[in-house]
């Protein structure tokens, strides 16, 4: 029991460790989101990388969480400039999950490789932001809503969400008949969606939720699906989005 008792100590020492010691860089907070910011950024980045935080908790707040009458618990995001420090404390959390970024939920903390993109920031921040609002929310949505914010401009009234480099993953599948339809991927699992055809997945669910952002039911799908049990998931899909006119507009779009 000793060994047991020390080994969990140590556990829960090395991965506390890399929170506790990296500077502060701010932190956020909105309606219901608290996020303590922290990590390693040039001293002119930080600041912005904090409004950056706070811009996307309001633009995600407005959209699609609901609001509550306490907040969430606080979420730690840590943000890296470089690459191999971003490895290292990445690391010490376990196998190393991505190259770009995760969230751990059961640890309340991101990570992100801003040396990758400055994309990674707002993908991996959008995660607690929307699994709170939804703990049930399938990872199809999860990932397509955070792929939405991974390439987006922000303007005056919030974010604008951009064609990126996913349209060329979901075009091959349409092309070659190999896209899943929209019953399956509103169907989908975790292993389906992270497994062997995540290109295709992550793809599809971003650029079916880009379709519904600009026919302006996007905010409405979400608190459908949101609202509606799991197994009716395909159903309200489809009354938001007609399959074929999608695969109109998804086969014309071009970057």
């Amino acid at each position: 029991m000793r060994i047991v008792a020390l080994l969990l100590v140590l556990t829960a020492t090395s991965y506390a460790a890399p929170r506790a010691e990296l500077p502060l860089l701010g932190e956020v907070k909105g309606e219901r989101a608290r996020i303590v910011v922290r990590g390693e950024v040039a001293k002119a980045k930080q600041q912005p990388m904090v409004k950056l935080v706070g811009d996307v908790v309001a633009d995600v707040e407005r959209r699609f969480t609901q609001r509550t009458k306490q907040p969430d618990a606080a979420v730690t995001l840590l943000l890296f400039s470089d690459e191999a420090r971003y490895r290292e404390v990445a690391g010490s959390f376990g196998p190393l999950i991505s190259e770009w970024g995760f969230y751990l939920p059961d640890r309340r903390v991101a990570v992100a490789n801003l040396d990758a993109s400055v994309g990674n920031l707002r993908h991996e921040l959008v995660h607690p932001l929307i699994g709170d609002d939804f703990p049930a929310i399938p990872a199809w949505l999860n990932e397509g809503v955070a792929a939405l914010y991974g390439s987006a401009k922000l303007g005056k009234r919030g974010f604008t969400f951009l064609i990126n480099y996913r349209l060329r993953d979901l075009q091959r599948a349409l092309a070659d008949d190999t896209c899943p339809t929209l019953a399956e991927l509103a169907a989908s699992t975790d292993a389906d969606v992270r497994g062997k055809r995540a290109m295709v997945y992550y793809a599809l669910a971003r650029y079916v939720l880009l379709y519904a952002d600009r026919k302006g039911t996007l905010s409405q799908l979400y608190a459908d699906l949101r609202s509606t049990a799991r197994a009716k998931h395909p159903g309200v899909l489809a009354r938001h989005v007609d399959e074929k006119a999608f695969r109109r507009w998804a086969r014309a779009l071009r970057r």
